[in-house]
């Protein structure tokens, strides 16, 4: 298999060696004979419409970007700006390395274009001010692969081992289908993974903002990014899905059915699934090589329509169900901390859990447009409504001892707990945004949250300390049910006072309620049952929060800056009553003011970004960090509250920095933060000789933190190959403040990770990516009482597909961490390997594919954690080596018309040659 993998590799770089290149010049204009920044320019085989190269104009017009046309003798020359007509010319193959085709001047549309139009026309990649745009059949995805795969190859974009999405650097807020939530869900995870990567036209990414934020047309101030996949368009009619079933051994299996519906503007999704190898919401031919801790079984059903656009009065309802019932095991090694003597734990625990959740959701956005066509008055109402219902029952088992460093014998703790719950929960929030004049705009919001829930729960447990030579036994049952609601006011004025310049007030309120009757019985040994109610424990209480907030914003704009200025007034009022412990009682009133501030510049065409804010926030003590009361619901850790605690208050600077050089395919991000801490809320504990722990809380002073990141990515693009590098700096610094068994220190960690991964495709033969990261951390503390620590973890990613023959493909993930500081009883380094064969059945229509999964047998589940007060090594059981058999049905038609159903193996980039005459 390497062998041929280097072969491939080879020819690949060699045929676009000897290829024919030359570097393709010009400059566009409008017929004024005004430079047009930001325009697409790209190449058109004239065999068969592939898209050969493309390049962005600059400032100036000007474009320039290398050409690879293979054998091609002539070329179409293609020119796609926002607000013009398309402009195509055929061109021929200069003998020399140079072609400049001059000035070409682009005509306006006099009715604004199509949005469809561009699209079809569109290069691999297009810019359109602050969005950019990937042209999905450009990217080979595999015959079974999902939106989630189809992101992971383009350009700027990754996904780390925990889903988390960021575009160069830059976190990924939401995800959308065609402009809207799919199933409900901000993250997009059911998307990602169950739509076919396929059926995907575009995939748009642009600054996050809120549905308000849309409507009203106001500029993002997030800092985050958004990505809507568009579905492909037949006539406003498809229908596509797949059916898949998979068996291996150990009686590993999986089986997952999605069927999608398009119909004049409406969508309809039914997804549903079954398996037994950790995955809870899709089907995968090919698992990625994270590792999945514990036992996973899961089934889950799900129901979406949806109805609209984001610009437009749109409907959505969705339902969703999931089961899952979880085996894990889980031992630890931990060397814990004090200024005045240290110790080690060495646990077990297993536990196993079920659960069964019910959410449906709708979301109603009604709008009223305005009855002159030139006026920008309209009117937006809208109802959002969320219910859940869930069930779980879950029991664990642990085991714990304890010793000094020098092996005598602390403590040996054991405990079993059993658990059953249910929760049900509703919340709406009913809203009215009105837009008039010059994008002036009100919005109010009333939102309400009702829960209500039911646990019952039995522990024991066990703690036989040494040098007493006793054991402390607690045993006792805890039936608890709680009632929750909470009410809110959101209104938000957006005003011009006079040109560039806008007062924004604001206004919101809610009320809290919470009742809460947790009752606690102790065993008694002489009645054989648990009749002896804990009136020191158990609780009958109500609490209840006001609270109000006025603010003010003020924001003026000069040319491409934008300065913002916002003050508020925050007023809290809490009183909690407990009918069983009157200690518990408190009435509190908290009154603060904050501040931020904002400093934006962005270019016209929104290529460059540079943001400095600065944001003060406030965070209260919670209601058990105020009770002056014991809590000793564990035999081991006794909690008391602080009466006298102040709020922490959070100062937050963060500049950022986004450039796209579009010229030269090249895009830069840079974010650097400092947050500082005024009174922070710690944790302080002492711990006894016989390692029982007594917790109450204070403020201190002192924490703060500095990270940072800069991300640079390059692209390449030609005819048959498409390449993509990126590399990335991220560091941090932060000093933590602790106080253990009354000594107050620090802890300083700084933390250096860079990174780089390699995207490369050749034709539909060859499909690579690798990454490689370095991280070093370094903890320093200001006292001798703790040992300085320094680790550094290393982890390299690669992934490969080859296609051969007619309709085989291969592919392979392999990832390999290694820690340098993991204990002794463990095993620092970890390589995991997963392969897939497949071959494409019945004229691409089926799919089948054998999987290994961890294929050596050597993936671990080993992780470390540290922090000033210990260092903990944790394996935990895994998902271990399986082989499985995978076929897949597929089936789909766009227009009446079959659709694509192998991936993206077919011509990349489909025909482009519809609309738009020759010149």
């Amino acid at each position: 298999m390497k062998k041929l993998l280097l072969v491939l590799i080879c020819l690949s770089f060699s045929a676009s060696l000897f290829a024919q290149k030359f570097t393709l010049e010009g400059t566009v204009k409008d017929k004024d004979l005004t430079a047009l920044e930001g325009a697409t320019v790209y190449l058109q085989s004239i065999q068969d419409s592939i898209p050969i190269s493309y390049g962005i104009t600059n400032k100036d017009g000007e474009f320039s970007f290398p050409v690879n046309t293979e054998d091609d003798s002539k070329a179409i020359l293609n020119i796609a700006y926002m607000g013009y007509k398309p402009y195509t010319q055929d061109i021929t193959v200069p003998t020399g390395k140079e072609l400049n085709v001059g000035v070409v001047t682009i005509e306006e549309q006099v009715e604004e274009l199509n949005v469809v139009s561009i699209i079809a026309q569109a290069p691999p990649v297009l810019i359109k001010k602050d969005t950019i745009e990937y042209n999905a059949d450009s990217f080979k995805t595999l015959p079974n692969d999902k939106a989630e795969d189809l992101l992971k190859k383009l350009p700027g974009i990754e996904i780390d081992t925990d889903g988390n999405i960021t575009m160069n650097g830059i976190e990924v807020e939401a995800i959308n289908v065609d402009g809207m939530a799919f199933f409900g869900e901000k993250n997009g995870e059911i998307a990602l993974k169950n739509l076919p990567s396929n059926v995907i036209s575009k995939v748009q990414v642009t600054d996050y903002k809120t549905n308000n934020q849309k409507f009203t047309g106001e500029e993002s101030d997030s800092g985050t990014k958004e990505i809507n996949l568009t579905i492909k368009k037949g006539k406003n009619r498809a229908t596509f899905g797949d059916v898949k079933v998979g068996y291996g051994t150990d009686d590993k299996y999986q089986a997952n059915a999605n069927i999608f519906k398009l119909i004049e503007g409406k969508q309809i999704g039914l997804i549903g699934g079954t398996n037994n190898i950790n995955m809870t919401r899709g089907f995968n031919a090919l698992p990625d090589t994270d590792t999945s801790n514990g036992e996973i079984e899961s089934d889950f059903v799900g129901a979406n329509f949806s109805k609209g656009k984001w610009n437009e009065t749109r409907i959505n309802g969705n339902y969703r169900y999931s089961a899952q019932s979880n085996n894990r095991e889980q031992i630890s090694h931990t060397e814990n901390f004090l200024p005045d003597f240290n110790y080690i734990t060495d646990s077990e625990t297993k536990s196993i859990s079920d659960s069964d959740n019910h959410k449906a959701g709708g979301d109603l956005k009604f709008i009223i447009p305005p009855k002159n066509k030139l006026s920008n008055n309209k009117v937006q109402i809208s109802n959002d409504i969320n219910v859940n219902t869930s069930s779980s029952e879950s029991g664990s088992l642990t085991t714990k001892k304890s010793e000094y460093t020098n092996g005598d014998l602390v403590s040996d703790y054991y405990s079993e707990n059993q658990s059953q719950s249910d929760n049900y929960n509703i919340n709406n929030e009913f809203g009215v945004t009105t837009v008039t004049g010059k994008r002036d705009y009100l919005n109010m919001a009333i939102s309400t949250d009702f829960a209500k829930g039911n646990s019952d729960s039995k522990s024991y447990s066990e703690n036989y300390i040494e040098r007493q030579n006793a054991t402390i036994i607690q045993d006792q049952i805890n039936n608890t049910d709680t009632y929750s609601s909470n009410i809110g006011l959101r209104v938000f004025w957006s005003k011009e006072l006079f040109t560039n310049f806008r007062i924004m007030p604001r206004y919101t309120a809610s009320v809290n309620s919470q009742e809460n009757e947790k009752l606690i019985y102790d065993f008694d040994e002489d009645e054989d049952a648990y009749s002896n109610f804990n009136d020191i424990l158990s609780s009958d209480s109500k609490y209840t929060t006001t609270t109000i907030r006025p603010a003010l914003r003020l924001r003026y704009e000069y040319r491409d800056f934008r300065f913002e200025l916002e003050g508020g007034y925050t007023n809290t009022y809490r009183n909690y009553t407990d009918k069983l412990v009157e200690a518990r009682d408190f009435k509190a009133d908290f009154e603060y003011a904050t501040y931020s501030g904002r400093i934006r510049y962005r270019d016209e065409n929104g290529y460059k970004n540079i943001n400095l804010d600065y944001n003060q926030s406030v965070n209260l003590p919670s209601v058990s960090q105020l009770q002056p009361v014991l809590d000793e619901s564990n035999i081991t850790h006794i909690l008391i509250g602080n009466p006298f605690l102040e709020p922490e208050v959070n100062h937050n600077i963060n500049f950022q920095y986004q450039n796209n050089l579009a010229y030269n395919n090249i895009n830069i991000t840079g974010n650097l933060r400092a947050n500082f801490v005024q009174d922070k809320i710690i944790s302080s504990t002492i711990t006894d000789e016989d390692l029982i722990k007594y917790t109450t809380y204070d403020n201190i002073d002192g924490d703060y933190s500095y990270t940072g990141n800069v991300a640079v990515s390059k692209s390449f693009y030609s005819k048959k190959t498409n390449m993509n590098i990126n590399g990335r700096l991220n560091g941090s610094y932060k000093n933590s403040l602790s106080i253990q068994n009354g000594i107050e220190f620090s802890g300083k960690t700084t933390n250096i990770r860079p990174s780089i991964s390699f995207k490369y495709s050749y034709d539909d033969k060859l499909d690579l990516s690798a990454s490689y990261s370095y991280s070093s951390t370094d903890i320093v503390y200001d006292t001798d009482d703790f040992t300085d620590n320094k680790y550094f973890v290393q982890d390299v990613n690669f992934e490969a597909s080859i296609f051969f023959l007619k309709n085989v493909f291969l592919t392979n993930k392999v990832s390999y961490r290694y820690n340098s500081r993991v204990g002794d009883e463990f095993d620092g380094d970890a390589i995991f390997w997963n392969a897939g064969l497949g071959i494409e059945l019945w004229d691409n229509k089926a799919t089948l594919t054998l999987v290994g999964y961890d294929m050596l047998g050597k993936n671990n589940g080993y992780r470390r954690s540290v922090t000033e007060t210990y260092i903990q090594d944790v394996e935990s059981n895994i998902l271990e080596q399986y082989f499985m058999l995978n076929f897949t049905y597929k089936f789909g038609s766009f227009a009446g018309q079959k659709m694509n159903v192998s991936g993206s193996r077919q011509p990349r980039g489909g025909s482009f040659r519809s609309g738009g005459g020759r010149r």
